[in-house]
């Protein structure tokens, strides 16, 4: 199954967008677009220490703005329903839905405004960790926690006659043989 083939240990549900970071509990994984539109991966654990928190960083600032933003934006949507008159004459759902978008709208223009600032950063990291980023899942290599890897292919290989009764002690199940 490769390097994501693991069970996901947090429930998703119909919120979950794939372009979020996703933590596995020992890295970062980013997942984005490049220039023409495909989707690339990148690994935390391949970049170095510095560059991953500062990236971290980087990334985490970007969703409180985006968060700051929908906030205000919803706040500035329903000030204009409720001061406007052409908003004023409508019916409830519509005014509603009318808050939604013009909240939408405002937040989408603060984080253009938002994004000047980080996009040029973000652009020259993921051009120097290039080499690191994959358009397919499994090709990601992770050699910190190839390391680490235990071999099971093998159940028990080993039974109960390989093992020593010297001192009474208790092995668990054992394979039976």
């Amino acid at each position: 199954m490769g390097y994501f083939g693991g069970v996901a240990k947090v429930s998703r549900g119909p919120w979950f967008r794939d372009f979020f970071v996703e933590d596995d509990g020992l890295d970062w994984f980013y997942t984005f677009l490049d220039n023409d539109g495909n989707k690339c991966y990148l690994l935390s654990n391949n970049m170095n220490i510095k560059d991953r928190d500062q990236f971290s960083w980087m990334y985490h600032t970007m969703v409180r703005n985006n968060r700051i933003s929908w906030f205000a934006g919803l706040w500035l949507g329903f000030e204009t329903v409720t001061k406007v008159g052409y908003f004023k004459n409508m019916a409830l759902g519509w005014r509603f839905l009318s808050c939604l978008g013009l909240g939408y709208a405002y937040k989408s223009a603060m984080m253009m405004y938002s994004s000047q600032h980080y996009n040029p950063v973000v652009g020259a990291f993921l051009r120097k960790y290039s080499s690191s980023v994959k358009r397919d899942l499994f090709e990601i290599k992770d050699e910190k926690k190839e390391y680490f890897y235990i071999d099971t292919s093998e159940y028990m290989n080993y039974s109960n006659a390989t093992l020593s009764d010297e001192y009474h002690t208790n092995h668990g199940p054992q394979p039976v043989s």
